[in-house]
């Protein structure tokens, strides 16, 4: 069984692909261009790629297939278009790619022919492969076309009463923004544009650090020596006439249980009432569920994330999954170690067309 990759920005279609016996998908669903040339200097012994010819991506088609062939002469590529289109198909044909189809009209049996010098499997298992691949696009095509406008008026009313409900039990946190920062990334608190801005800050702000067991915000202020002494009958420290940081809420922690929770939000709800601007701190994987209702109640979250291709993966996936989240008032931060490693911003922008990046002074928002 030979290895193949998809670059086709369907995670979904990838997933399917790897529950099926008689295919042996080596990589999650590569969602640009350039991941596959990342993907093939780690795993150079691939057989079979298949590429949807739109993938979002700085690089040309055809520098693409020069650098993938430079890497492994021998790999066989298939491109999928989604509909006909005879100049990308010319594009492809002067790069010598003959394994051109179309998301509607898959010709099976060049594919069955294609896929049988690679497999080397008899021609009835082969033939059950590219059908079970055509229809898992089929399926996946058809499911796009089924949210008819009604249904999908009738989904943004059902998503505005869940929301309206929620804000009715809870309230939200006026003027918030919620940063949630990942433990991989180096020990720097602050970036230093954002520390200036707090120390000139003119309205009134409330910084709340709740990376509960790692909180660190005060170091940033050198402000450890009250932070080593504060009571939980009041969690506040003095940064400045304007700014006052909220922190060691993790002495309340003892069963970790719903009550304690809502103990913790009361707190934070109370203070923030006096403050113009909220800015609070969370820790990736950290107290998952008193986090998650927590973005539900701020204005705006931001997530930073390293610039590399595994960070933009989980992101995206997380993205995914917070879908009581309004994805305009997610923005993104990128923190690089390597600067000349690091995702262009043109790429990025089309991974995350959803979201808005930021590139300086984060808690200007």
């Amino acid at each position: 069984m030979k290895k193949i990759i998809t670059a086709l920005n369907y995670p979904e279609l990838n997933k399917d692909l790897q529950k099926q016996k008689n295919l042996k998908i080596e990589n999650k669903d590569i969602i640009y261009k350039e991941g596959i040339l990342e993907i093939l200097e780690i795993k150079k012994e691939i057989d079979i790629i298949i590429i949807n010819y739109d993938l979002p991506g700085k690089i040309s088609i055809e520098n693409l297939i020069q650098k993938i062939k430079k890497i492994n002469s021998k790999i066989e590529l298939i491109f999928i278009l989604e509909t006909k289109d005879s100049e990308k198909e010319e594009i492809l044909k002067k790069n010598e790619i003959k394994n051109i189809y179309y998301n509607d009209e898959i010709n099976t049996k060049q594919l069955i022919e294609i896929i049988q010098e690679k497999n080397q499997k008899n021609k009835k298992e082969l033939e059950e492969e590219i059908i079970k691949l055509k229809k898992i696009i089929d399926e996946n095509k058809k499911q796009k076309e089924k949210i008819n406008q009604k249904k999908w008026k009738k989904y943004l009313k059902e998503r505005i009463k869940k929301k309206k409900s929620y804000i009715q039990k809870s309230g939200t946190i006026t003027n918030s923004v919620l940063i949630e920062r990942r433990k991989n990334l180096d020990k720097t608190i602050l970036p230093l544009q954002d520390i200036r801005y707090l120390k000139n800050a003119k309205k009134r702000i409330l910084l709340v650090d709740l990376k509960l067991g790692y909180e660190d915000m005060h170091i940033a202020f050198h402000k450890t020596k009250i932070y080593n002494k504060i009571e939980n009958k009041n969690f506040l420290i003095y940064i400045n006439k304007n700014v006052k940081l909220l922190t060691g809420l993790s002495k309340i922690i003892k069963n970790n249980d719903e009550k304690e929770e809502k103990k913790i939000i009361s707190i934070i709800e109370k203070n923030a009432k006096k403050y113009d601007k909220i800015i609070i701190e969370i820790l990736e994987n950290n107290y998952i569920q008193l986090n998650q209702k927590i973005m539900q109640m701020v204005e705006k979250n931001i997530f930073i994330l390293e610039n590399d291709f595994k960070d933009i993966k989980i992101t995206k996936n997380k993205l995914e999954k917070y879908k009581k989240i309004n994805n305009k008032n997610i923005y993104l931060f990128f923190y690089s170690k390597e600067k000349n490693k690091k995702i262009d911003i043109g790429i990025l922008k089309e991974i995350f067309k959803k979201n808005k990046i930021i590139k300086k002074e984060m808690l200007k928002i």
